[in-house]
Parts: C-alpha cells; sequence; structure tokens
C-alpha cells in the first residue's frame, strides 16, 4: 500500500481557474470537510465551493463528475477530524464535518478516487499555486484510495491540499510539516520555523513566495489570525537528583515529549540563561522525536547554592510565535562547593545573597554605559553586548560596515564596506554623534530592531561569555 499512499504526490496544487474573492477582502474561517455522504457531484466551471464547480475536474465546462463517499468507517473519519482539527488549532478557523451552506468557505472533500474527476493523484489542490489566500474553493483529498489505518497519511493530504488555498504555494523538504511531498512522516504540524523549499530534494523548486525557506505557521498566522496556543512540552530533570552537589562544568540529563516535538532546551542558573539549544527536527523520513537530552555545560557555573531551571518549548511556544512564549518548567537545586557568604566568591558582576552567586536581570540599552556583557540586553535577553567604543564601555549590537548596517537611527558600523564591527554612537558621516538611546520616533524602535525571528530546526549551542 506505500506505493499506493506515495500517489498523492503527483499533482498536489495544480489547478485550473481563480477563485472567487470573499467579500471585503479576506478569507473565510470556515474549513468544511466533506466526506461526500450519497456521494458529491461536482460540475466543472468557476471554482466556487457555495455552488459545488471547481476548474480542477479534467474535462470540459458544465460537465459533471460524482466522487464516492468516503469508504471507511466512523471511527476512521472521526480520528480523522480529530487529526485536521488539531492540525489547524492555532490558527482562528473553524474546521466542521457539517456543510455551512450559503456562505464563502473552503470546501475539502476527504473522499473519492482521483479518476473520478479524470486525475492520478491522492490529492489536488483547488487554486493555482499562489502567495494569496484564496477562498470559496473546493480541494480534493482521494481518502478512497488509503487503508483506514493512514488517518496521519489522509489528514496530511487535507491539512496540504487546503493550505494551497490558504497562501501556501510550496511543498517543503522537511517531514514535519504536512506541506510535504516526503512520505512515511506520521503526523505533521504546520511549523513555526524557517523551512527549505523543495519536492523530492531541498531546493528543487525554489520558492514560489522568494527566497530559500518559508515559515508557514507565520503565513496562515498572517491569512486567519491566531487560534489556540498548544501546551508546552513535559519536562523532567533525570540527573542530576534534587540537592545534588554540581561539578564545576555538570551533566543533565533531560527528559522532555511533545506531540509536536520539544523546539528548544534552556537551563537557568540562579535566574540567568546558562544553556539554549534548539533542537533540530529531522527532515526525511523515517524519524521519530528525541525524548531524552543529555547536556554537557562547557562553561563553569557560579559556586554555592544553585538553583537549576529547566524550560521546554515547542516550536509554537518560542517568542514571536503566539502573543506570549509557553514553556514548561522542571527545577532542582544544588551545590557546587560551598554556599557562597560575599560576593567576592562570585563571578565578576554578581551579587551573593542566601548563599546564591547570581546576576540581575539585565537593564543596559544600546549606548548605555556598562562594564560586562550581563549588564546589556541583547536580542534575545540573555546575549547581551559590552564593548570598548569611542573610549568608554556601551551596551552595543554586532554589525556589518555599510548601507545596511543593522544599526538603529543615531548608531552606525565603523569600518570599511563589509567589515563586521559593533555599533557606535553617531553616523559615518558625523562619528561619535550625542545619540546614546533610541526613541520609538526612530528608523525602527530599539525594541523592533532587536527582535529576532525564531526559527526552530537548527543546532545552536549559546555558551555564556563571562566577564574577564
Amino acid at each position: 500500500m506505500r506505493a499506493l499512499a506515495a500517489l498523492w504526490i503527483v499533482a498536489a496544487g495544480i489547478a485550473a481557474l481563480p477563485a472567487a474573492s470573499h467579500a471585503g477582502g479576506g478569507v473565510s474561517k470556515i474549513i468544511y470537510v466533506n466526506r461526500c455522504v450519497g456521494g458529491c457531484v461536482i460540475t466543472k466551471g468557476s471554482n466556487s465551493s457555495i455552488d459545488d464547480t471547481s476548474g480542477t475536474p479534467m474535462g470540459s465546462d458544465g460537465q459533471m463528475y460524482t466522487l464516492s463517499e468516503f469508504a471507511h468507517d466512523d471511527q476512521t473519519w472521526q480520528a480523522l477530524m480529530e487529526c485536521v482539527r488539531e492540525v489547524y488549532a492555532p490558527y482562528d478557523v473553524t474546521i466542521t464535518d457539517v456543510d455551512p451552506g450559503n456562505v464563502p468557505h473552503h470546501e475539502a472533500i476527504a473522499a473519492g478516487l482521483s479518476q473520478q474527476i479524470g486525475w492520478n493523484a491522492g490529492g489536488v489542490a483547488g487554486v493555482p499555486s499562489s502567495c494569496t489566500p484564496t477562498d470559496n474553493v473546493i480541494s480534493f483529498s482521494f481518502l478512497n484510495q488509503l487503508p483506514p489505518s493512514e488517518v496521519d497519511l489522509m489528514c496530511l493530504i487535507v491539512a496540504q491540499e487546503s493550505g494551497h488555498s490558504f497562501g501556501l504555494p510550496d511543498h517543503i523538504y522537511d517531514c514535519t510539516d504536512p506541506m510535504t511531498y516526503l512520505n512515511q512522516c506520521g503526523r505533521a504540524f504546520f511549523r513555526n520555523k524557517a523551512m527549505p523549499c523543495g519536492e523530492f530534494e531541498q531546493g528543487v523548486p525554489g520558492c514560489a513566495c522568494g527566497g530559500s525557506r518559508v515559515n508557514n505557521h507565520v503565513m496562515l498566522s498572517e491569512a486567519f489570525g491566531h487560534g489556540t496556543q498548544p501546551p508546552p512540552p513535559t519536562v523532567a530533570i533525570a540527573y542530576p537528583a534534587d540537592g545534588a552537589q554540581l561539578a564545576e562544568e555538570p551533566i543533565f540529563e533531560i527528559d522532555a515529549t511533545d506531540p509536536r516535538g520539544v523546539a528548544r532546551i534552556e537551563i537557568l542558573l540562579n535566574g540567568w540563561r546558562w544553556y539554549s539549544y534548539d533542537v533540530p527536527s529531522p527532515i526525511t523520513p523515517p524519524f521519530s522525536w528525541p525524548e531524552s537530552y543529555p547536556v554537557q555545560l562547557t562553561e563553569p557555573i557560579p559556586p554555592g547554592t544553585v538553583d537549576v531551571e529547566v524550560r521546554a518549548y515547542n516550536d509554537l511556544g518560542l517568542p514571536g510565535a503566539f502573543p506570549e512564549p509557553s514553556y514548561s518548567v522542571a527545577t532542582i537545586t544544588g551545590t557546587r562547593g560551598a554556599p557562597c557568604t560575599s560576593a567576592d566568591e562570585c563571578f565578576p558582576g554578581q551579587a551573593c545573597e542566601d548563599g546564591r552567586c547570581f546576576w540581575d536581570q539585565p537593564t543596559g540599552e544600546l549606548g548605555d554605559a556598562c562594564e560586562i556583557d550581563q549588564d546589556c540586553i541583547g536580542p534575545d535577553t540573555y546575549d547581551g553586548r559590552c564593548e570598548d567604543v569611542d573610549g568608554g564601555r556601551i551596551c552595543t549590537l554586532d554589525c556589518f560596515a555599510g548601507v545596511n548596517d543593522a544599526c538603529p537611527e543615531g548608531f552606525y558600523c565603523p569600518g570599511a564596506e563589509g567589515a563586521e564591527g559593533v555599533c557606535a554612537p553617531g553616523s559615518a558621516e558625523e562619528p561619535g554623534g550625542g545619540c546614546c538611546s533610541v526613541g520609538p520616533e526612530s528608523r525602527g524602535s530599539l525594541a523592533g530592531r532587536l527582535v529576532l525571528v525564531l526559527a526552530v530546526g537548527l543546532l545552536v549551542l549559546r555558551r555564556r561569555r563571562m566577564a574577564a
């Protein structure tokens, strides 16, 4: 059956006529998943889910086609509906198997055989590939060609063919997203991740909307708005035990699981993020998500009592995916040596309180005076940069000299075109200008300039730079 299951890749995303636009210019927030009870009669013509007309069937305008009813039992159908709802839950869209009637909606036919409308495929989208969401169209997922055990694949096909209508023209060379052509992928979700375009190999063809990667979560959030943020992963610290003596560079064993997969593991020590690991999701099948994450810290941890906090995120819990980040937490308290009694026993810039060495949360913004990196707010809060600039130490940012130097208004990147450096007050024409802060009226606010577009999938190990 695997060869038959793979047929869906042949022609997904191909259709003929443009869809009718939803009044007001938006896209309807209803997806009607149709099991074709008694058969679906579709007329070749302009795309309209209200009128049961579509430009997708082969043949002449006015020709009528009948797609057979969903061939499997109610239990399989309910499992399919549960999956489709789960996949679309992060977006403000309603998934229903009840015909909404004479209102604009997307109709996802989930029944029949491809030859019943003149195709040889597992699924066909209802619109031409477009980067703009279209409305009131019919997509086709020919699920009678699959056995009832293939619910995850059925769900993937329905999500992909309907997704083409909502500004997702590209196929993704990543097994974890439903827009993939890869097989044996298990349950797939629209990802908050910069994923490579490609059908059977990365980058071939390239991305239809430009660039080499796309983030389907961002695209669907723009089309529909946010829905329900999924719960964070489960997380536990398997090693060391609470109350343990900790090595200078300790080893941790972290257990974390999530139906979407774990996207990031962070370790905070006495309130400061010491370690961050972006879990690389598997691109090609077959795969399974890890359930345990061994961590060897490669920088000394503070002496004294150490409160260990582990945070686990899925891709939709990361900053920027929803209005608020979402993560689960596991904690232990250990000790490295004896509890501290004064700041002299701690790292530079740290205080000692209740036997714990700690840095306060950073408050220094771009251009503010500082002594150590930990004084400065970085693009991701804990990765600030304190450097000697024009004779004094200030909070700054990495940059490349030139027109697109990444420095906000009132700052520039010294050096020859393309040279690496850090932002300095002033401009290339007037270096050393008196601006040491950035207001909301500047060229993109400081907060806006510092926000990172966080996409899961690359291995990132950030090590805390220790102050000299």
